[in-house]
């Protein structure tokens, strides 16, 4: 009996449980909720509303275990520098070498300090002495050279004359003479003040002059004889630079974006360590004389110049500089100059290979009576590789 009553509560339980779901089926289409169309204001309504809610942090990669976040780029440093070796190939070089006229004293040359002997005996002995002399000719008419001193009295000094000495060589004549080179250049700067040298020696021998016609005139009244000169020039050339310097433009790079610029004045001093060794062959028809002599003592010049550069692609630019040296603080004539152009193209990140053509002057003359003068003109082909740090 009470099974029986069981099973009848059961079924208008699951018949309870049931009517809604019935019901749900039932219903006609038309009085279901369906979506109904939005706005504008009520949309942005909306979207303002969304915005007001917290935002969600961006999406980062997932950690690697074991691995650091990378790190932020480092800021560039103020601090740069450039290193230059270099070679210096002039295919023409000319060297002048003058030497100055000179007063000597005559009694001295004719070995009579003390002035003992009178006039005619010093002409006498003049006589003598001049008659060695080679290639001395009188005119016709007047007798010889004994004659044309007799009775007069003779000068205190005479001037003796001087000459000059000219080497002009090619490319193949220096690589002969060459006996020593050193070539370097380098700077660094802080920011766009920094300093900069351009150090060189050149060591050359062995370079011989034209042969020319030197007179001398001894008297004002004597004919005039004519020798040939030969002379053979060892040059050492140092030449020292020290400069300070301010940047305009870009930072020296081997790889820029095309149209940088750099411009860069410079002013310092120049130190000039050059030594001129001359031998001189005096020939004549019965003379044969050889004479050495040299020059050459540290100089120091102001020195002004202009450098700078541009790109034309990432890894090519022209370049070019000038300077000039002296201005007169250490004689008459004292000058010297430079003057370069040429292309340069990187071959890797951080260095270039230069090449470019560059003319080099250099003069000098203190204006004593009894000065050496010489003038250094070179002009050629200068190649190198800077590197940038």
């Amino acid at each position: 009996m009470l099974r029986s009553y069981l099973q009848a509560a059961s079924g208008v339980l699951s018949t309870l449980l049931l009517l809604p779901a019935l019901d749900a089926v039932a219903q006609p289409a038309a009085q279901r909720p369906s979506i109904e169309p939005i706005t504008l204001a009520e949309a942005t309504a909306i979207g303002a509303t969304a915005q007001a809610v917290e935002p969600m942090p961006p999406e980062q990669a997932p950690a690697i275990p074991g691995e650091l976040a990378p790190a932020a780029p480092p800021a560039p440093s103020p601090w740069a520098g450039t290193l230059e070796l270099y070679g210096f190939a002039p295919l023409r070089a000319t060297t002048s070498l003058t030497r100055a006229a000179s007063q000597r004293d005559l009694p001295g040359l004719l070995a009579n300090r003390r002035g003992e002997r009178q006039p005619g005996e010093r002409a006498s002995r003049a006589a003598e002495q001049l008659e060695q002399l080679p290639g001395l000719t009188f005119p016709p008419g007047g007798g010889g050279l004994r004659e044309r001193l007799a009775g007069r009295r003779l000068p205190d000094q005479i001037e003796i004359p001087g000459f000059t000495a000219v080497t002009d060589v090619g490319l193949g004549t220096i690589l002969q003479s060459l006996t020593d080179i050193f070539y370097l250049r380098g700077s660094v700067e802080h920011n766009r003040v920094g300093f900069q040298t351009d150090l060189s020696y050149v060591g050359l021998a062995g370079q011989t002059a034209k042969e020319f016609k030197r007179s001398r005139r001894v008297f004002p009244d004597l004919p005039v004889p004519t020798r040939t000169l030969k002379t053979q020039v060892a040059v050492t050339q140092g030449i020292y630079d020290f400069a300070l310097r301010y940047r305009f433009g870009e930072r020296e790079r081997a790889i820029s974006t095309p149209g940088s610029l750099t411009l860069i004045p410079y002013a310092g001093v120049r130190v000039l360590d050059l030594g001129l060794e001359s031998t001189n062959t005096f020939e004549g028809p019965l003379l044969k004389r050889t004479k050495e002599f040299s020059l050459g003592n540290p100089i120091a010049q102001p020195l002004l110049g202009l450098q700078g550069q541009v790109f034309l692609a990432p890894r090519l630019r022209l370049f070019a500089r000038g300077d000039l040296g002296g201005f007169g603080a250490n004689g008459v004539v004292d000058m010297s100059g430079n003057a370069q152009a040429g292309v340069g193209y990187a071959i890797g990140n951080s260095t270039q290979l230069d090449l470019s053509w560059r003319y080099l002057y250099l003069a000098r003359d203190n204006g004593q009576s009894s000065s050496t003068a010489y003038t250094i003109d070179q002009n050629g082909i200068e190649i190198g590789v800077k590197v940038f740090f």
